[in-house]
């Protein structure tokens, strides 16, 4: 069984080994600091003698780590975890170890999910909780890091008579994680000393799933990141709305607003002027084709309809640019289904239609449609 070097010092980031085999890139080390792959958390990657260590794996207490190539066997290597991610993922576990904890105490809730990777970490318990559940449970758990109190974390010799929370119905070689009043757990992964190297906890975003609620949080330098990239776009829209940072949902309610009349005065402009068209239309020809600029799919539509109530025939209006447009066609269903057919059978059209109206996309440029309709 391989020494775990990460049960003894969670800080631990580099040491000596022995390669004990390697056979296609995957070896084992008579010890290891490398935190495989478990407990919904994904593994530690670093180098062993320069080569780069890709993944880690447990079975039957034997740690295997997937390199990029083999190395030699027998031989005594340096062994350095990339620290950065391995803390990072650190202040992450144990701040969801903060959460549940205090989930547990105010609600009964159970953490029935977890999953941490290199690019978030989610956390799901099997109870419903409110926004102003969360901004509660936030609190606490940011006055637990600032009280920076000890993570303890031991194989007890008597579990009969421990109270700790668990996913799984352990028996034996339970490794607990105790954070001194807030919180005892069974758990294999490395943690902080004390609640301070934390940093901060803050949940981002929930919902409700499978009758409870998942939860994405983040802690330390990760939430410093998350809070950094959020302040960089915060700092935009205030400079393009010309707003203070601080009332700048405020600001976009308020541009979001005068865009939607705009949009309102835009439309009806444009049914205007759809019906003076109509009204200067002279009915001339039994299929025509007409392009206009600038229309979307209901004022092609609304259009084609207005021309073929008025002079009957078959109505077709594009809208787009050189070789994609829009369209609709209106027109007596028999006549029309037929153009239609040969219209598919020598452009690329993407659309359809039933009884007197035909809609979609043709990728052709404006002389090979009219070519085929006209």
């Amino acid at each position: 069984m391989t020494v775990k070097l990460y049960d003894m010092d969670s800080h631990l980031s580099e040491f000596s080994a022995t390669v004990l085999s390697c056979e296609n890139a995957v070896a084992v080390l008579d010890k290891t600091a490398f935190f495989p792959e478990g407990g919904g958390q994904t593994s530690d990657t670093g180098f062993i003698d320069g080569v780069k260590v890709l993944d880690v794996q447990i079975k039957d207490g034997v740690n295997y780590h997937y390199l990029e190539k083999d190395i030699e066997t027998g031989k005594t290597v340096n062994c350095k975890i990339d620290w950065e991610e391995r803390f990072r993922k650190m202040q992450n576990h144990s701040g969801e170890h903060i959460i549940s904890g205090i989930v547990h105490s105010l609600y009964g809730y159970d953490n029935v999910g977890f999953h941490l990777s290199k690019t978030e970490m989610t956390m799901d318990f099997n109870g419903l909780l409110t926004r102003d559940d969360l901004l509660k449970i936030e609190l606490l758990a940011n006055k637990a890091v600032w009280e920076n109190v000890k993570f303890n974390c031991y194989y007890p010799e008597n579990l009969e008579n421990l109270e700790y929370r668990s996913k799984l119905d352990l028996t034996e070689d339970v490794r607990i994680v105790e954070i001194e009043g807030y919180d005892r757990c069974a758990c294999c992964a490395p943690h902080v000393n004390t609640s301070s190297e934390i940093g901060i906890i803050k949940i981002l975003n929930f919902e409700k799933c499978k009758g409870g609620v998942r939860l994405w949080v983040k802690c330390g330098a990760d939430a410093l990141a998350d809070y950094n990239l959020k302040y960089q776009n915060a700092i935009k829209i205030s400079s393009l709305l010309c707003a203070e940072q601080d009332n700048i949902a405020e600001a976009v309610e308020k541009q979001l607003e005068i865009e939607g009349n705009l949009k309102y005065k835009i439309t009806d402009l444009k049914r205007r002027l759809i019906a003076e068209k109509v009204n200067a239309f002279s009915g001339e020809g039994e299929i025509t084709a007409t392009f206009e600029a600038d229309m979307d799919i209901k004022e092609l539509q609304l259009y084609a309809d207005s021309l073929y109530k008025k002079s009957g025939g078959i109505r077709a209006i594009f809208s787009g640019t050189e070789n994609e447009y829009f369209f609709a066609i209106v027109g007596d269903e028999a006549p029309l289904q037929e153009l239609f057919s040969k219209m598919k059978q020598s452009l690329n059209i993407r659309g359809g239609g039933r009884g007197s109206m035909v809609q979609g996309t043709v990728f052709a440029s404006k002389a090979d449609i009219v070519k085929i309709m006209l």
